[in-house]
């Protein structure tokens, strides 16, 4: 399988098409991304995941998910503070566009920005639930990690760990439908932070 720079395991946490279709870009007969979900004015069906991690959308406008390119540019400003603007703009820019064009779109029901760490976009890796911050919290307190991952300040935590979050490991896109709140889990790609946006129907 392709590997995606800001998405883990999409055929397990997205999942491909039931059934091989024409890409729309090779035309390839192939398992393939459902490309309908995507954004932008440009109409596709269909892209396999090789079209789509090589940057086969680069000359197209359609785009995957939206990345939150302005605590991006915050980052990028506090991290190279002797970066003008202009350079700050231009760096934004260009990993903004590699996170929106050649990354497999993730499903969610709320309209939220792909979110950023440490002067990049994070990397997708998983549907949260209890096991699987115990184990990202390597011996410390699970809650508190849960609490501390949070991208935006959120007021409910006690709540969402003891009456919302997952006993049970969520292991795919088809289990994670079974919930009307989910957590969705991000690493950043220069540091062992984690980042968890709250999502609820």
């Amino acid at each position: 399988m392709v590997i995606f720079k800001y998405f883990d395991k999409p055929e397990v946490f997205t999942g491909l098409k039931d059934t091989a279709s024409p890409c729309d870009t090779c035309g390839e007969v192939k398992m393939c991304f459902d490309a309908e979900l995507f954004y932008g004015w440009e109409e596709l069906s269909s892209i396999c995941p090789d079209c789509l991690a090589s940057g086969k959308l680069y000359d197209k406008n359609v785009f995957t998910c939206q990345g939150d390119i302005e605590e991006l540019k915050g980052q990028l400003k506090w991290m190279n503070p002797s970066l003008d603007n202009e350079e700050i703009h231009r760096v934004a820019i260009q990993k903004t566009f590699e996170l929106e064009k050649t990354t497999p779109h993730l499903i969610k029901w709320q309209d939220w920005n792909w979110p950023c760490a440490d002067g990049d976009y994070c990397k997708f890796i998983g549907y949260g639930s209890k096991p699987l911050y115990e184990e990202l919290a390597q011996g410390a307190s699970a809650k508190d990690f849960f609490r501390n991952s949070f991208y935006s300040i959120e007021e409910y935590f006690d709540h969402l760990w003891d009456g919302v979050l997952s006993d049970k490991r969520i292991s795919n896109f088809e289990d994670s439908n079974k919930f009307v709140s989910v957590f969705y889990v991000f690493r950043s790609l220069h540091s062992d932070r984690i980042i968890t946006i709250w999502d609820c129907s």
